[in-house]
């Protein structure tokens, strides 16, 4: 689709395009139009898309006309143009002659800029270079120069003065108080591959502890591919050339985990990242652990640094027991040092993990002894087995701007065997000790509000009235994260994922009868 043939197409495109710009898109009169060809690059095919590149490597030329509503182009037009790229990011561009270059902003001579140089980055999908006539002119601050929107003058005489009250102003060096033609144009389609959960967690960006995506929607490849020109095997394991399953249900949205060690020919074998959180707002249906994903999108965005996919949309294949396997993947077994190794624990983020009690590694795991609904006594706030709840005030939360209140905090979180009451409360978090005395013992968080059968406070309160110990033979569940309290958790999905509290539950389950309906998913073959 040529950039004058795809008017149509912009004008639906631009009703719902995002703008971080303080002056936004603007009404683009009829019939002026920015044409935008890709002169020089790989655009990539269909069949054949570009790899998703977080380096500045990918190179365009680009040449620039300003239409008319002839269709002629407009010499008249001598002014800026601002390039963008959706998907993707402009990491900079070019020109012989740099006067024409302002940032992000080329300028137009007699309705024409050629040779344009645009290098993007994280760009996915069908991705197009954007101009858009935002009115901005902008001036050097080095220049000497008072531009418009800064000099205290109603130039447009609109009753507006400057940037930021005059909507004409870009920013406070635009030397131009109109709002300009508004004029947009687009490419044609660069070709790219989709992001996998990898590429959306960002483990080729910042070792997963943010999505190179923000709040940008994305439409994640999870292996499934019905095209023929594309997956000339499709017939073969179902249209999935590697597979994307559910692995957790939760009361706000469901966890899925790319398989990525199923084939040997997978680049991303070995990677980690493979585990996102679906926030669906409340819990979502159709859809069960071991279901394998066809279609998963969303906006990525990072919640006090745990990436989620927010506004969901998915399709799945129903799990048949009859079909095939579940194909949940086995937890990652984390060691007491791995508790507090946040470089493995973020690979794992989202995905199944366990702690363990072994005895071949003589490692063995039981709830904190400190858990209890009464106040620590000051001044040192120790934690004893029925006081650790240090919401003194009553509000439901420790307040830290109260000294009594994150002084008890602080003592709860010194102490390896102290659970916060306020918080178990709140959130259902509390302690689970690991030790193998190599390294020293070392606490997980935990949550088991879908463990229905398990009651962590009565069972540390039998253990403590007999001078026992509340052990546990495994906890198993989705890891998050919350950067609050820089704090991962385990969060069981049922009552399966706690073992060891009672005699008749004593080995952990393994993942393709943990959680799971025994009698598949789909929900037009249940009563």
């Amino acid at each position: 689709m040529s950039s004058r043939t795809g008017l149509a197409f912009l004008t639906v495109l631009l009703a719902v395009a995002s703008c971080s710009q303080s002056k936004g898109l603007q009404e683009q009169a009829d019939g002026d139009v920015i044409v935008v060809t890709i002169t020089g690059g790989n655009v990539g095919t269909p069949e054949a898309p570009n790899a998703i590149n977080f380096d500045p490597t990918d190179a365009f030329t680009v040449h620039l006309e300003m239409h008319d509503a002839t269709g002629a182009i407009d010499t008249s037009f001598n002014s800026w143009v601002r390039i963008s790229s959706k998907p993707g990011t402009v990491y900079s561009v070019s020109m012989s002659d740099p006067t024409l270059i302002s940032g992000r902003n080329i300028k137009l001579v007699n309705g024409v800029a050629d040779g344009v140089g645009v290098v993007i980055i994280a760009s996915f999908g069908q991705t197009r270079i954007w101009a858009q006539d935002l009115g901005y002119v902008p001036v050097d601050p080095t220049s000497g120069q008072v531009p418009e929107c800064a000099n205290n003058i109603d130039d447009n005489n609109n009753g507006l003065i400057d940037y930021p009250a005059d909507p004409g102003c870009y920013a406070p060096n635009d030397d131009d108080e109109g709002s300009g033609t508004g004029a947009t144009g687009v490419s044609d389609i660069i070709y790219y591959a989709l992001p996998r959960i990898a590429d959306v967690r960002g483990a080729f960006t910042d070792n997963g502890t943010g999505t190179p995506f923000p709040n940008e929607q994305v439409d994640i490849d999870t292996g499934y591919d019905d095209n023929p020109d594309t997956n000339p095997n499709l017939s073969v394991n179902g249209g999935f050339k590697w597979d994307t399953i559910v692995t957790g249900l939760s009361s706000s949205g469901f966890f899925a985990t790319d398989l990525q060690d199923e084939l040997p020919s997978d680049p991303q074998t070995g990677l980690g990242y493979g585990g996102l959180f679906a926030y669906t707002f409340s819990a979502p249906t159709k859809i069960g652990v071991c279901d394998r994903l066809r279609l998963l999108q969303g906006t990525s965005a990072d919640f006090y640094g745990y990436t989620e996919l927010n506004f969901p949309t998915w399709s799945v294949e129903y799990w048949d027991p009859n079909a095939r396997p579940c194909l949940v993947p086995d937890p990652v077994v984390l060691a007491p040092g791995d508790l507090s190794n946040t470089s493995l624990l973020f690979k794992s983020e989202a995905s199944l993990v366990r702690v363990l009690a072994d005895s071949s590694t003589n490692t063995t795991l039981h709830v904190g002894a400190h858990f209890g609904p009464n106040k620590p006594a000051a001044p040192t706030f120790t934690p004893t087995n029925d006081a650790t709840n240090c919401d003194f005030n009553g509000n439901g939360k420790v307040d830290f701007t109260d000294p009594n209140e994150s002084a008890c905090s602080d003592a709860c979180t010194s102490d390896i065997e102290c659970s916060e009451y306020s918080a178990y409360l709140s959130e259902g978090n509390f302690t689970v000790v690991v030790s193998n005395n190599t390294p020293p013992a070392a606490k997980a968080s935990v949550q088991a509000a879908a463990a229905t059968s398990f009651d962590p406070v009565a069972y540390v309160a039998q253990a403590n009235a007999t001078n026992t110990i509340a052990t546990l033979t495994s906890f198993t569940g989705n890891l998050t994260y919350f950067s609050g309290g820089s704090q991962f958790t385990i969060q069981a999905r049922c009552d399966d994922d706690v073992r060891g509290y009672n005699a008749d539950n004593q080995q952990p389950l393994d993942s393709y009868h943990s959680c799971v309906n025994q009698n598949g998913n789909n929900p037009d073959q249940q009563n």
